[in-house]
């Protein structure tokens, strides 16, 4: 995979790393085990560079798809 440069504060670095360590933790060993902890880092990176920079709703989005009703 290549390496970008992204043009990102390191507020909004410090947010992203926050959605992702809050979104892998708030899955169970079972979800965690049929996830990836990077397809979560890539939702998260894909919402920031969209413009999303509420930490809340980037582990909302994270979390799409992953987490069964």
């Amino acid at each position: 995979m290549a390496t970008e440069c992204r043009n990102l504060s390191s507020e909004m670095v410090r947010n992203m790393q926050l959605a992702l360590d809050l979104a892998w933790s708030s899955l169970s060993s079972e979800q965690q085990a049929q996830s990836s902890k990077t397809l979560l880092a890539e939702r998260i990176v894909d919402a920031a560079e969209s413009g999303e920079r509420s930490p809340a709703r980037l582990l909302m989005l994270a979390l799409m798809h992953t987490i069964d009703p």
